[in-house]
């Protein structure tokens, strides 16, 4: 007898217990039967989609014992398959789409208000109504009053700037499952990949007991003035070295290369500054994150990943929307420039006194000690 109705079985394979002990479906005693099969369509931006694992336990409520797929692209396929909650990993490519639509899903749950999502949901879907975004007649259909605006507030920069609901009350809301306190999204490190980043960042601080002050340099090529540039990553640092006997590590990808050499360059010789950029792979990079003690960063993956971790953070914004980020009650400290009109632009600018040149470096270095605690 096969369980096809465990959530570990997966048809052309051995199950991870098979392997672990040899265990086989009659008497197994790791056999996790499920109920409903769910379908969680998320194919937005790394950053985007590790937010939306915040509404998993909203989601898993919702249903009987669920089998929770979720669709995704290659580029997030890792970070998906470390979220608490999800039982399978999809990743959109043309053989995935028979599975898709011969999924028999119970209920189908596409969040983001764009027409690639919208149509694989009413594909998936077929006559059962889809929760958040599907397509009727080629135009993109809101499920509930919650879901329509969200929709306006993607379609009128007006209504985006008055927004001061945060992204997960708003989709919360579009499940019909507010609640008060949202939870951080829930990743699973593989121990092995966090005994790599610890042991590569501990080789840079060789014998040093001091505490770390993380600062993610990455603001990405869309709107770069989320982050500050290295002009004024700089000033916080000799501010933070000013301040205190900290140690002080740059984060990021290989895209940030550039940028965090040149001020690794401003700093050469002072071996409290050093860099650990990850390549491809968001476990190391999030693993990476648990290795300092406090992080400054942009409206970006780090900062959703921080939360993920517990990390306590505080995060500068500029073009994107501060109040639709949740602070997860204080473990994010969020910082907005004084005098201006025009946060939250969602675009870039060529003014010299724009939304990160207005960010006091001293500030951001104080807020960061005092949540160290050595400020």
């Amino acid at each position: 007898m096969i369980r096809t109705d465990c959530r570990h079985f997966r048809a052309a394979k051995p199950c991870a217990f098979n392997k672990l002990d040899g265990s086989e479906c009659p008497g197994c005693r790791h056999v996790a039967p499920f109920g409903e099969r769910i379908l969680m369509i998320k194919l937005d931006a790394i950053g985007d989609v590790l937010r939306s694992a915040c509404l998993l336990p909203a989601i898993a409520a919702r249903h009987d014992r669920p089998y929770i797929a979720w669709l995704t692209r290659p580029e997030s396929a890792e970070l998906v398959s470390m979220m608490r909650g999800v039982d399978e990993t999809l990743v959109l490519a043309p053989e995935t789409l028979a599975r898709i639509a011969a999924g028999g899903w119970a209920q189908v749950y596409s969040l983001s208000n764009d027409l690639p999502s919208a149509s694989l949901a009413t594909l998936a879907a077929g006559e059962a109504p889809v929760v958040g975004f599907s397509l009727r007649h080629g135009t993109i259909l809101p499920s509930n009053d919650a879901a329509r605006a969200w929709l306006e507030l993607a379609a009128f920069d007006r209504l985006k700037k008055q927004n001061r609901t945060t992204y997960q009350h708003r989709m919360l809301a579009i499940l019909d499952a507010a609640a008060e306190a949202v939870p951080p999204p829930a990743l699973d490190i593989p121990p092995a990949v966090r005994r790599e980043a610890a042991s590569r960042v501990a080789a840079l601080f060789p014998a040093s007991s001091r505490r770390r002050v993380g600062i993610n340099a990455g603001s990405g090529a869309r709107w770069p003035k989320k982050m500050l540039d290295e002009e004024g990553i700089a000033h916080v640092i000799a501010a933070l070295l000013a301040g205190a006997d900290v140690d002080i590590l740059l984060l990021g990808a290989e895209a940030e290369r550039a940028k965090t050499e040149a001020v690794l360059a401003r700093f050469a010789g002072e071996r409290r500054v050093a860099a650990a950029l990850t390549g491809g792979s968001i476990g190391s990079f999030v693993a990476t994150l648990a290795e300092v003690q406090v992080l400054l960063c942009g409206d970006t993956l780090a900062l959703h990943g921080a939360t993920a971790i517990g990390l306590p953070t505080v995060a500068v914004f500029g073009p994107t929307s501060l109040p639709e980020i949740e602070d997860f009650g204080g473990l994010v400290s969020k910082v907005a420039a004084d005098g201006l009109d025009c946060l939250g632009c969602y675009g870039d600018c060529d003014k010299q006194r724009h939304c990160m040149a207005l960010l006091d470096p001293s500030r951001l270095a104080e807020m960061l000690l005092a949540r160290l605690g050595t400020g």
